[in-house]
């Protein structure tokens, strides 16, 4: 693999929100980005599968889309990467462009002190190309690894990470429950590089969280994959999201939000470009059978009840929670879907079960040089309901 260190243009400014001239709201265009979970493959070992992650990653960074998210997951072949900063570390030296997104780090594992510290310099090595996602974790089985239950791990999420964004904005960090003696303060000699902080998000498939998320500003993806709700209801959730948004920049109450930024309101779907539709499904069958191992591996473990039968993997694609074709099926299903769920951002996982790295190539190609111009020209003009915001509105 080639390695692009000595490449990174190192004469950037800094990426300061208040630094920047008045621009339009891109936000309210469709955007793309890349989501992994950097699942196992069953032919490959742990380095060979990072090898040929950054390789997918190294292409998306040329052009089409916007940012990488990462999943952090815990004793399970579903996620290779328990931890996203590691794995962030290495991209910030291999990218130029594409903005990393650990979506998300599971705040309730972490030490405050130290999570703040580390996405200081994730930001400061990415030079400003952090988003920062975060959550409570989507597994009581993965916190119970940690001798957490669901109650505690939502009380330490809700206890933390106000300290966590304090610290971001103010470059000192106060634990949780200290006074505001300068004594009982830490100095961040590695702040964040950009200010106030990075955007941050939450992904959440939970509908009853979505009011509170739109209150806040975070941007948000909705639903995980095959696993998401039908395109009716996440064209519910948005409606809901941008309207309790809207409100609550009219009261300027958005505490996570940045100024004059309308977040993004998206969703996430597997996807496999090809050249034609046959050749797609021959690939992409059997290897999201392998994918679906591994996202039901800890539920099969435990016994649970969730994930049990086998996937309808025709199902999926009709029901658009797959995106599986050649660029002129994908190009219709992606318009299909973000048109009806009326979201203003599609993360795609390309990466996943035993595809291997030069199909998954092809697809990153394919979708950007032919999915995405003909995604954009039908949906030009009317795919969110995203609203403006007043201020000086900074696309990121």
């Amino acid at each position: 693999m080639q390695h692009r260190t000595g490449r990174i243009d190192r004469t950037r400014e800094a990426t300061t929100m208040s630094a920047q001239p008045a621009a339009r709201d891109t936000h309210q265009e469709l955007e793309f980005g890349i989501f992994d979970w950097i699942d196992g493959h069953p032919r490959m070992t742990p380095a060979e599968i990072y090898d040929t992650r950054l390789r997918v990653l190294v292409e998306a960074d040329r052009d089409g889309f916007t940012r990488y998210h990462i999943a952090e997951h815990h004793g399970t072949p579903l996620g290779l990467a328990p931890s996203p900063s590691v794995f962030i570390a290495a991209a910030a030296r291999e990218t130029e462009r594409i903005r990393l997104a650990p979506t998300t780090f599971i705040v309730p594992l972490y030490d405050p002190l130290r999570l703040v510290q580390e996405i200081g310099m994730l930001d400061q090595l990415s030079h400003g190309r952090l988003d920062v996602g975060v959550g409570k974790g989507s597994s009581p089985i993965e916190a119970a690894m940690y001798g957490l239950t669901p109650a505690e791990t939502a009380e330490r999420f809700e206890q933390l990470f106000p300290a966590v964004v304090e610290a971001m904005e103010t470059g000192r960090f106060r634990r949780p429950g200290a006074g505001r003696r300068p004594d009982e303060e830490i100095g961040l000699h590695v702040p964040v590089y950009q200010r106030p902080h990075p955007p941050l998000w939450y992904p959440t498939s939970n509908a009853a969280s979505v009011p509170r998320l739109g209150d806040e500003g975070y941007n948000v993806l909705f639903g995980f994959g095959f696993a998401s709700p039908p395109l009716e209801v996440v064209r519910e959730q948005s409606r809901v999201f941008f309207s309790h948004f809207r409100e609550s920049a009219a009261r300027g109450g958005v505490r996570y939000g940045l100024p004059g930024r309308t977040p993004r309101f998206g969703m996430l779907r597997h996807l496999f470009v090809a050249p034609t539709d046959e050749e797609a499904d021959a690939i992409a069958r059997p290897a999201f059978e392998a994918h679906y191992e591994s996202f039901t591996h800890l539920w099969r473990l435990h016994r649970s009840d969730r994930f049990t039968g086998p996937v309808d993997f025709d199902q999926l694609v009709a029901e658009r929670k797959v995106f599986v074709g050649s660029p002129d099926t994908v190009a219709a299903q992606v318009v299909e879907a973000v048109t009806v769920g009326e979201v203003n951002y599609l993360a795609g996982a390309f990466a996943w079960g035993s595809l291997d790295v030069e199909p998954v190539l092809s697809s990153v190609r394919l979708f950007r040089d032919e999915v995405v111009p003909a995604v954009r020209s039908a949906t030009s003009g009317r795919v969110s309901p995203a609203p403006s915001v007043p201020g000086s509105a900074l696309p990121v």
